[in-house]
C-alpha cells in the first residue's frame, strides 16, 4: 500500500516536474524569439535606410543623367539646326553661283546680228513646230525642209530629203560669179535660234552673207483667217476699217488640223570695200506631187507635167504640189512678196547647173538620165547694186496642208496685212490644188537640143548599159523611163548622123 502511493506520488511529481520544464522552456523561448526580433528589427530598419538611400541616390543620379541628356539633346538639336542653316546657305550660295554662271554661260551663248541687230543662239540642228507640220534646219550642211504629219503615219518631207535635202538650195550672184550656199566650199554655213523662227547664214569671207530666216505665222492669225474662210457667208465688213469681223465669233475647230503658213524672208549684205551687184536665187526639189496625175498646178487653173517657165508670176501667182494626203504651195506674188524676175519649173539636175536663167524649152519632161519624173522649181529676183555692209532683202511664203485639205496660202496672203490701217478685202476663191495620186501613164519623149555633153562617147556608151540593163531585168520594168532613154539615144544618133 504505501509502495504503490510513493509511485503515485513519484509519477505526479515527475508529470509536475515535466509541465514546469515546459513552462519555462516556452518562457524562455519567448525571450529568445522577443530578443531576437528586437535584433532582425534593427537590422531590417538598417537595410530599409541604406535602401532608401541608394533609392534616392539612384533617382538623383538617373534625374541628373535625364537632365544632361536633355541638355546634350538641345545642344545637338541646337548644332544640328545650325548646321542645317549653315547647309541651306551653302546651297543656296551654290544655287546662286550655279545661277550665276548659267546666266553668264547664257550671255556668251547669246550673240547679237551685227547686220540686222537682232538677238540669237548659234544651233547645230534646230525645228520649228505647228499643228502636224515643221521646218527642219541643219547648220552642217546649210539644209532645210518643211514636213507633214499624217495621224498615225510618217511624217512627209515637201522637198527632196536625200542628203540632208542637199538638192534644195539658195544660190548668190555676185557680179558674174555664182555660189552654191549649201555646197561650195568658199562659203561658211551656220544655224541661228531667233526669237522669230531659225535663221541660215552663209558668209563669203570679205564678199557677202546671206542670212535665210524661216518661221511659221503666228496661230491666232491662221486661226482668224481660216475661220473667216469657212464663214464666207457671214463676214461682214466694218465701216472704220478695222479687223474683219464675223456675226459670230467662231473658230476653228479644235479636231480641224489647219494649214501651216510659212514666211521666207532672205538678207543679202555686202561685205566687200566696194559696191557690187548682187542676186539671189532660190532652187526647190519638190518631192509631193511627184506621183501625181499633175506635177504643179497654179492659182488660175493651170496644170502641167512639163517643162515651163514664167517671165512674172502676175497670172499664175503660186505654185501647187500636191497627192491625196499633202499639199504645199509656193506664192511669189502677192502682199508682202517680193516679185521674182523669172520662174522656171523643170527637172531638178537641170535647174541645179551652173546657169543663172535656165533656157527653158516648153513641153520638155522633167526625166534626165539618173532620175525619172524629178522636178523642181527656180525662182530669180532681180539683182540690186549694194554699197559698202548694204543689206537688201526679199520675201515669198510656203505653205503645208495634211489630211487632204487645201493649203490656201494665197488665201492667207490676200487677207494679212502689215499695215494695220488698211482693212482686209476679201478675194475669190483659189483654184482647188486637191489633186488625187494616180499611177504614172505612158508618156512620148521629145528630145532636143543634144548637148556635147551626150555625144560623148563615153556618155553614149553609159545610156545604152543603162538601157540594156533595164531591158534585161527579171522585175517590172519603167516602161516610162526605158522610153525616155531610147527616145534620147535616137536623138543622139540622129545628132551624130547630121554631123557625119
Amino acid at each position: 500500500m504505501k509502495v504503490l502511493k510513493k509511485n503515485r506520488f513519484n509519477k505526479f511529481y515527475f508529470e509536475k516536474k515535466v509541465l514546469l520544464c515546459a513552462v519555462l522552456a516556452v518562457f524562455a523561448g519567448g525571450v529568445f524569439y522577443s530578443q531576437n526580433e528586437n535584433v532582425n528589427d534593427g537590422v531590417l530598419a538598417e537595410s530599409l535606410e541604406k535602401t532608401e538611400s541608394s533609392e534616392k541616390s539612384e533617382k538623383k543620379s538617373a534625374s541628373e543623367d535625364a537632365e544632361k541628356l536633355e541638355k546634350e539633346k538641345a545642344e545637338d538639336s541646337k548644332a544640328k539646326k545650325e548646321e542645317s542653316k549653315k547647309s541651306k546657305k551653302a546651297k543656296k550660295t551654290e544655287k546662286t553661283d550655279e545661277s550665276d554662271k548659267k546666266q553668264e554661260k547664257n550671255k556668251e551663248i547669246t550673240k547679237i546680228d551685227p547686220y540686222l541687230g537682232d538677238v540669237y543662239i548659234p544651233v547645230k540642228k534646230y525645228s520649228l513646230f505647228f499643228e502636224n507640220y515643221s521646218i527642219e534646219c541643219n547648220s552642217e550642211r546649210g539644209t532645210f525642209n518643211f514636213y507633214s504629219a499624217q495621224k498615225n503615219r510618217k511624217k512627209t518631207p515637201v522637198f527632196s530629203n536625200y542628203e540632208d535635202s542637199i538638192s534644195s538650195s539658195f544660190f548668190l550672184k555676185i557680179g558674174k560669179t555664182v555660189y552654191c550656199l549649201n555646197k561650195d566650199s568658199a562659203v561658211q554655213k551656220e544655224l541661228w535660234k531667233t526669237a522669230d523662227g531659225a535663221r541660215l547664214v552663209y558668209t563669203i569671207n570679205n564678199k557677202a552673207r546671206v542670212a535665210i530666216d524661216f518661221s511659221f505665222e503666228p496661230e491666232e492669225t491662221v486661226k482668224k483667217i481660216f475661220a473667216l474662210e469657212q464663214n464666207d457667208e457671214k463676214i461682214v465688213m466694218e465701216q472704220d476699217g478695222n479687223l474683219l469681223k464675223t456675226e459670230e465669233d467662231e473658230e476653228v475647230s479644235d479636231d480641224v488640223v489647219l494649214p501651216g503658213v510659212i514666211k521666207i524672208r532672205a538678207y543679202v549684205t555686202n561685205l566687200s570695200e566696194k559696191k557690187a551687184n548682187f542676186a539671189l536665187k532660190a532652187v526647190l526639189d519638190t518631192s509631193v506631187g511627184e506621183g501625181a496625175d499633175f506635177h504643179f498646178l497654179t492659182e488660175n487653173g493651170l496644170s502641167f507635167n512639163s517643162e515651163h517657165q514664167f517671165e512674172n508670176m502676175l497670172k499664175e501667182r503660186a505654185l501647187c504640189v500636191s497627192d491625196s494626203k499633202t499639199s504645199a504651195e509656193f506664192v511669189f506674188e502677192g502682199k508682202n512678196i517680193s516679185s521674182p524676175e523669172v520662174v522656171t519649173v523643170a527637172n531638178i539636175a537641170y535647174l541645179n547647173s551652173p546657169r543663172w536663167i535656165m533656157v527653158s524649152e516648153s513641153g520638155r519632161s522633167f526625166n534626165s538620165l539618173n532620175a525619172y519624173n524629178n522636178s523642181g522649181i527656180s525662182v530669180v529676183w532681180p539683182q540690186k547694186k549694194l554699197q559698202k555692209e548694204e543689206s537688201y532683202s526679199i520675201q515669198f511664203f510656203a505653205g503645208i496642208s495634211s489630211n487632204g485639205r487645201k493649203c490656201d496660202t494665197l488665201k492667207y496672203v490676200d487677207f494679212v496685212e502689215t499695215d494695220s490701217t488698211k482693212k482686209f478685202e476679201k478675194t475669190e476663191p483659189a483654184a482647188n490644188f486637191e489633186v488625187q495620186g494616180s499611177k504614172k501613164a505612158d508618156v512620148d519623149f521629145i528630145v532636143q537640143n543634144v548637148t556635147e555633153k551626150q555625144l560623148d562617147f563615153e556618155y553614149i556608151q553609159n545610156l545604152i548599159n543603162r538601157i540594156d540593163a533595164l531591158e534585161s531585168t527579171d522585175t517590172d520594168v519603167d516602161r516610162n523611163e526605158l522610153r525616155q532613154l531610147n527616145s534620147e539615144l535616137d536623138a543622139i544618133l540622129a545628132a551624130l548622123r547630121k554631123r557625119n
